[in-house]
């Protein structure tokens, strides 16, 4: 499981959303696992509502791989969080 690494929040200040913020961490965590850590398949869970986010993972290869029903607890209640994956290709 050496080649498994896990991607934790990816957040960006409300006011600074739709700039590029986002992208150019995701550019950066990706060059990290893939040039430095020798990673080969990267993961990360996103909140089910979040299109946002997903589509920002989409944007750089990450595909859902299932749906974690009542997972997180936010603002009072249960939500379900995604699980998505990117495999880097040799």
């Amino acid at each position: 499981m050496r080649h498994v690494a896990k991607l934790g929040s990816i957040a960006v200040h409300p006011a600074e959303q739709g700039k590029g913020a986002g992208s150019a961490r995701m550019r950066a965590a990706l060059e990290l696992a893939d040039q430095w850590l020798n990673g080969r398949r990267l993961e990360l869970m996103v909140y089910s509502d979040n299109s946002a986010a997903i589509a920002l993972y989409e944007k750089f290869g990450f595909v859902s791989e299932g749906r974690l029903q009542g997972l997180a607890f936010r603002q009072g209640e249960y939500v379900d969080v995604s699980m998505m994956a990117r495999l880097r290709q040799e």
